[in-house]
């Protein structure tokens, strides 16, 4: 009878506890994370009897989560992307409202532009219709001019986001060291895995990975480790955390908020290595959208600025002087690395638009008088050879920042790199014969001269297209220096027009303006491999225009991807480790029986014991 009631005393334990574990999942049903757990019941050990062995009833083994690791990796992966693709697609829609879809657009504006030069063209000696072309110029200009603040703010606010969003990161790396250390005590403490424990630590990397993308190890002493989503950067190993920090980067006044990690005692860019999460969508949004855009649109100005000025150059205005500069030509200076070790300066570094350097420094003067060297050219046929050079060199312009590096030998060797890529650009950069220090590349005049003293690694970074969207801006302002005019030298009959002086045409022509207003058709710009330009000077716009709107549908066409992605995967997390009702309902009543029954097997143990007493006393 001893037997009996024990099996009875022992099952009735099982199933309370059976009954414990789905009271337990019925109460955390909408617990956000919560895995259903299981009662592992198995046979006790059989007692051996005279007649054989007997059934030593059962017990629990241990509680268990109804869980599937290979699952939760992959909701971990599939929500940081959906993240990164929403954070990419919010950001990439607000420029896309402010550049490519804004009724009063860049391209109405250079449309305006080149309609006022036709008009002008059309009548050359009106007051109105100078005046008109002056106007659609500062109208220009002061759009680039908002349009420059706006990708400031936005580039501010890019800034916040990175920082925010480390803050947050290493709020919930805290919190999943502070979960490993209670995890690893209560494996060390108990018999029993700390299961709601587990559930809070998965939930925190779930969460974590909203807003960077990581990678999960598993450890024999309980804990997690997580890195970086490839695996190369630590961010919690043995439970050490390595914090993520945002400053300036080495080129401090780009004002350019970078994410850093301490690694090895050296405090490291890590945001090219950061590619998922909310930070990995702020970071590619800036990289491939914010830089290019701003990179894409400086270069069309460039472009607009550069032909518009040296065509004007070919003409007279309408007091007979040579035209001067329309809109502000290209002069800015370089960002020094705050690692420099020299005392050279990047604002010693000059780059400008002078595809002529050596023979007209600058291009040439419309007020001087020959021989000075920066007056006009002594011929016709120089000054219609210097507008060539300059059409080619607007065609190389390409959508790059430029990093210049020095040797620090006497005199200092240089290299050029792509800012953004890497690649080596030294063996493209050539270096002027008439002006040792001073180097082409890719349409621009590098004037290295000022930073001859560099040390030996120091480096300046060159954003000739970015600057140009603050730098631009209309320089001519008096209607009257319009040069309408074209050229008319004299032909004295030696060999030509080509070895005549330049001289303007009579008052009343319209050649030059007709010419400048045909550049809105001409292709100018991104010449191809044969040295072609390939895109007009709307073209260019359109290009960046296009780009950002490409970026948006890509970014839309990822998210909704990678949501269908994770709801599949959350579903199937659902269905394998989510609580059921009506499963835990069936299993209530299941446990319920069983243990009522287990209860029946002692009071019957307890009745058959009593009939044997009462039959001894008898």
């Amino acid at each position: 009878m001893a037997d009996m009631l024990t099996i009875g005393s022992i099952a009735t334990n099982t199933f309370k506890t059976a009954l414990n574990v789905t009271s337990h999942n019925v109460a955390n049903v909408s617990t956000e994370g919560y895995t259903r757990q299981r009662a592992e019941i198995s046979s006790n050990s059989p007692g051996v009897t005279g007649t054989g062995f007997l059934g030593g009833g059962s017990k629990v083994d241990s509680v268990e989560r109804v869980y599937a690791n290979y699952i939760q990796t992959q909701l971990v992966s599939s929500q940081s992307q959906v993240e990164r693709y929403d954070t990419q697609l919010q950001l990439g829609s607000q420029v896309e409202g402010i550049v490519a879809s804004n009724d009063q657009g860049i391209q109405q504006f250079m449309q305006s532009y080149f309609d006022s030069l036709q008009n002008l063209a059309g009548n050359p000696t009106s007051n109105t219709s100078r005046q008109l072309v002056i106007d659609e110029a500062s109208n220009l200009e002061s759009h680039i001019s908002n349009l420059t603040s706006v990708m400031k703010e936005t580039q501010a606010q890019v800034n916040g986001q990175v920082s925010g969003l480390a803050v947050e990161i290493n709020n919930r790396l805290e919190t999943v060291q502070a979960i490993n250390l209670q995890v690893e005590s209560a494996n060390n403490n108990g018999r029993q895995p700390p299961n709601d424990l587990l559930d809070q630590r998965n939930q925190a990397i779930l969460e974590l990975s909203q807003y960077i993308d990581i990678t999960t190890f598993s450890q024999d002493n309980g804990r997690i480790d997580i890195h970086t989503g490839n695996g190369k950067l630590p961010l919690l190993s043995d439970n050490t955390l390595t914090r993520l920090e945002t400053g300036l980067g080495p080129y401090s006044d780009e004002n350019r908020t970078e994410v850093y990690m301490t690694l090895g005692g050296q405090r490291q860019v890590v945001s090219d290595s950061i590619n998922g999460g909310q930070l990995g969508g702020v970071l590619d949004f800036r990289d491939n959208l914010l830089d290019k855009a701003q990179i894409d649109l400086g270069l069309t100005l460039n472009g607009l600025t550069s032909s518009m000025n040296w065509q004007h150059y070919q003409g007279y205005d309408i007091n007979g002087a040579a035209g001067g500069d329309l809109f502000a030509p290209l002069e800015i200076t370089a960002i020094n690395n705050a690692t420099n070790s020299g005392t050279a300066d990047g604002s010693n570094l000059l780059v400008s638009f002078n595809p002529n350097v050596g023979v007209s420094e600058p291009p040439y003067n419309n007020t001087a008088v020959l021989p000075a060297l920066n007056a006009q050219p002594a011929t016709f046929g120089n000054k219609e050879d210097y507008l060539k050079n300059a059409f080619t060199a607007v065609g190389q312009f390409e959508a790059r920042e430029y990093e210049i590096t020095s040797d620090g030998a006497t005199p200092a060797n240089f290299s050029f790199f792509d800012y953004q890529t890497g690649e080596n650009l030294t063996a493209s950069a050539v270096e002027s014969l008439a002006k040792p220090g001073v180097f082409q590349l890719d349409g621009l005049a590098f004037d290295l001269n000022g930073v001859a003293a560099a040390s030996s690694g120091d480096s300046f970074l060159v954003k000739p297209h970015q600057e140009m969207l603050s730098n631009f801006a209309t320089k001519m302002t008096d209607p009257e220096g319009l040069a309408t005019r074209g050229q008319s030298p004299v032909d004295t009959g030696v060999a030509g027009l080509a070895d005549e002086s330049p001289a303007p045409a009579a008052v009343g022509d319209n050649v030059n303006m007709a010419n400048m207003a045909s550049l809105e058709s001409a292709k100018l710009l991104l010449a191809n491999d044969s040295g072609k330009a390939s895109e007009t000077l709307l073209g260019g716009y359109s290009k960046m225009a296009t780009n950002i709107g490409m970026y948006v549908r890509s970014s839309d066409i990822q998210l909704t991807a990678q949501t269908n992605v994770f709801q599949q995967i959350n579903d199937q997390r659902e269905s394998y480790s989510g609580v059921s009702l009506d499963e835990e309902a069936a299993n209530l009543i299941k446990f319920q029986q069983a243990y009522e029954a287990a209860a029946q097997i002692i009071a019957t143990s307890q009745s058959l014991f009593q009939t044997i007493l009462s039959t001894i006393r008898g």
